[in-house]
């Protein structure tokens, strides 16, 4: 189960430190599809750079439950 971390005596989420991972994988796979012709030549970037972020969450959510940390 994803606690709360406590740093300092602040409190932070679990799931904000997950939606944290994932935006770093993001920024990391977005420069990877800039290489493909195809995604380039989509219209709506800033829509599918979102998207990538949205699935990428939900794919770490999905692992995060198969190895039995996510309650």
């Amino acid at each position: 189960m994803i606690n709360d971390i406590n740093i300092g005596g602040v409190f932070i989420p679990g799931l904000l430190i997950v939606a944290l991972f994932t935006l770093v994988c993001t920024l990391l796979l977005v420069p990877l599809f800039s290489f493909s012709r195809l995604y380039r030549r989509l219209p709506g970037r800033p829509l599918i750079n979102f998207s990538t972020y949205i699935v990428t969450y939900f794919l770490l959510l999905q692992g995060l439950n198969a190895l039995g940390l996510l309650a």
